[in-house]
């Protein structure tokens, strides 16, 4: 179950609604799994029934959200001032912003992630070559043609955002790229 607005994701914020909405979620399936238990324990008077079994079950639904809980809790939203300097650069690019992507060996922290024309651009500070790695197999894997260009430095990925920018002619094909990007992250 995800955050009820499906467009929330990719946008300024996300990570925090994200985070509070997996909380409240998680807190009331623990809550209806103890309420289950309760239940049985004050009708039965004993541990030893059904409603043990039917609790118990109910944790297991309980324990994935608190891992989402857990892998959200790893990161903060931007900063308004890196969101404000990111989407000036990105000016009127199709961008989305609080990208988590998780790989089996890692989970990457994608501030931006711009797409024009067949080019894909994101900032990284920490491993550019790993995002760049990780997005290329995912594009290859769905079988969409896109030059991918990673930048840990913040400035340089500003400049080639402004350089789109000015060159941006009207694609819809983002749209298919966005969702490939979204359905492999958090």
């Amino acid at each position: 179950m995800k955050y009820v607005n499906r467009e929330l994701k990719g946008t300024y914020g996300y990570i925090r609604k994200q985070t509070i909405f997996e909380i409240v979620k998680t807190l009331v399936m623990f809550a209806m799994a103890f309420g289950i238990f309760l239940i049985g324990f004050l009708t039965l008077g004993t541990k030893k029934s059904l409603w043990s079994v039917f609790a118990v079950l109910a944790l297991l639904p309980a324990s994935k959200s608190l891992v989402g809980v857990i892998m959200l809790a790893r990161f903060r939203s931007l900063g308004e001032e890196l969101y404000l300097r990111l989407s000036d650069a990105a000016g009127q690019l199709p961008a989305l912003y609080e990208n988590i992507l998780t790989t089996q060996e890692r989970t990457f922290f994608v501030p931006v992630i711009c797409y024009a024309s067949g080019d894909l651009i994101a900032y990284n500070e920490k491993d550019a070559a790993g995002v760049k790695e990780h997005l290329d197999k995912v594009f290859a894997a769905a079988g969409t043609s896109v030059s991918v260009k990673v930048f840990s430095d913040e400035a340089g990925f500003e400049k080639r955002a402004r350089q789109m920018a000015e060159n941006l002619r009207a694609d819809t094909k983002y749209e298919s790229v966005f969702n490939t990007i979204k359905a492999v992250s958090l």
